[in-house]
């Protein structure tokens, strides 16, 4: 497998007659199902959306003004922002997705997806610490509520993981046109 540095992939392009780029380089395609794949991967980010998105909406303790109980919250969204951005890059692609794309997704998804758990555990743990601390601010329903968003974040984190990792994948043995 060969790895890209930095636009070495533009390489693999060639232009025809008429000026349109033709890319020329390796294929990977998934072993199985890819929209069944590519749909879990989907509802999987959709999921880690609404909870993290959701908890952000909770108006639980701590929440207005402890910076410890926020910094993990913008971690948190920081790494859903790069589970998107490379769950979409490999969607949209159908299956069959260009070397250089494939090479870049393939560590990205399930190292975001850590790092949203991470963050998420961080953030209940920061929480805990506040409502010991603090209590829960008279919210005691807000703030169950965001403790729950929060393991589901870390859950759902964890399971996109899992998922991305047993995907089994494969090259394409000649090279196509697009």
């Amino acid at each position: 497998m060969r790895e890209y540095k930095g636009k070495s992939y533009l390489k693999e392009f060639t232009s025809d007659g008429a000026g349109n780029y033709i890319y020329t380089g390796a294929h990977y395609t998934l072993d199985g199902d890819a929209k069944k794949t590519n749909l879990r991967l989907s509802l999987l980010f959709a999921a880690a959306l609404l909870a993290v998105l959701g908890s952000g909406c909770v108006n639980a303790a701590g929440l207005n003004n402890t910076f410890y109980v926020i910094i993990p919250y913008v971690g948190e969204v920081a790494s859903l922002f790069a589970l998107g951005w490379n769950t979409v890059r490999l969607v949209k692609s159908g299956g069959r997705v260009r070397a250089y794309v494939y090479l870049a997704v393939k560590s990205r998804i399930p190292v975001s997806a850590l790092f949203a758990v991470v963050f998420a555990l961080a953030g209940l743990v920061c929480s805990v610490i506040f409502m010991i601390l603090n209590g829960t601010e008279g919210k005691p329903l807000l703030c169950a509520v965001y403790l729950a968003a929060k393991l589901a974040a870390a859950a759902i984190g964890f399971v996109t993981f899992r998922y991305f990792k047993s995907l089994k994948w494969e090259k394409m043995s000649r090279k196509t046109e697009d």
